[in-house]
């Protein structure tokens, strides 16, 4: 009887040190569980905070960066332009310069859109000479640039102003024959965005005013 309850005994502290060692595993797999729960958290807000870092860097880009519109003006075609009807608006003029904060901006990687009253065209650069508008055979999708105050380079920058020019009559058209214009008169409102390479538009508002027939500019 007494053989029988040492055994008995032993058995019980075996089932004890099952026990012990089943408990022990399942807290080992616990604490990597817990240990790798832990990296990919970390890992996560690493990637969350970088991402969120890039996003306000892009935003204050986007705020920063870009063009302003100085000043707009249309030339008023002369009696001697037998190709346009006398006394409309044929070419718009933006006077443009970097936003206060921007860093340089190349004029030639601007993408301009416009939207008037017969189209909506995006145009191109298209290069710097500035009676291009009148005569090139792709001014009804692209526009001109030209240094207004700075040096003699493409490249916009702090304290300098460029001029656009848009063939408004051959965008309005949209059509490359120069003998098939539909130039702007009064009243006819144009929508103008200026992108920059790195994303940031401008936008302006266009009005054409009631104007004499010998006036040559007209503020926009």
């Amino acid at each position: 009887m007494h053989l029988l309850c040492r055994e008995e005994s032993a058995g019980g502290s075996g089932r004890r040190g099952q026990v012990g060692i089943g408990t022990l595993v399942v807290f080992i797999a616990m604490v990597l569980v817990a240990a790798v729960a832990a990296g990919v958290l970390i890992n996560t807000a690493a990637f969350l905070q970088a991402t969120a870092e890039d996003a306000g860097k892009e935003s204050v880009d986007r705020v920063v960066d870009g063009v302003e519109v100085v000043t707009a003006a249309g030339h008023v075609t002369p009696d001697a332009n037998d190709n346009v009807e006398n006394g409309t608006v044929e070419t718009v003029r933006l006077w443009i310069r970097p936003r206060p904060a921007a860093g340089d901006i190349d004029v030639s990687e601007l993408s301009v859109k416009w939207v008037g009253e017969h189209q909506a065209k995006s145009l191109s650069f298209s290069g710097s000479d500035p009676t291009a508008p009148s005569t090139a055979a792709d001014a009804h999708r692209s526009f001109n640039a030209s240094v207004g105050i700075g040096d003699s380079d493409a490249i916009l920058e702090t304290g300098e102003e460029f001029v656009l020019y848009l063939n408004a009559s051959q965008i309005e058209s949209a059509d490359a024959d120069p003998t098939n214009r539909r130039p702007l008169r009064p009243d006819d409102r144009i929508t103008v965005e200026i992108t920059v390479a790195g994303g940031s538009t401008s936008t302006v508002y266009l009005s054409v005013p009631d104007y004499t027939d010998d006036t040559s500019y007209v503020r926009l």
